[in-house]
């Protein structure tokens, strides 16, 4: 797996809005990210479901973490 799609993949989880905008369009983000053909092929293949409850698994780890720690809550 590259650096870049590691990248790609970690915003994809974390950041909502960038998630919304590539289930919208996932081709069309993926080329954008710079991700080699063969990346854009596997990451239009994702789960969408799946990728939609890893992302809220991380969001409640990071919420408790964050209470925790009482850290500001990110987003």
């Amino acid at each position: 797996m590259s650096a870049t799609l590691e990248s790609f993949l970690a915003r994809v989880y974390v950041d909502q809005d960038y998630r919304e905008s590539f289930l919208r369009d996932p081709r069309s983000e993926a080329v954008k990210a710079g991700l080699s053909p063969a990346e854009v092929q596997a990451v239009m293949q994702i789960d969408q479901v799946g990728l939609e409850l890893f992302a809220a698994s991380l969001q409640k780890k990071r919420q408790k973490r964050c209470a925790k720690t009482g850290a500001l809550k990110q987003q």
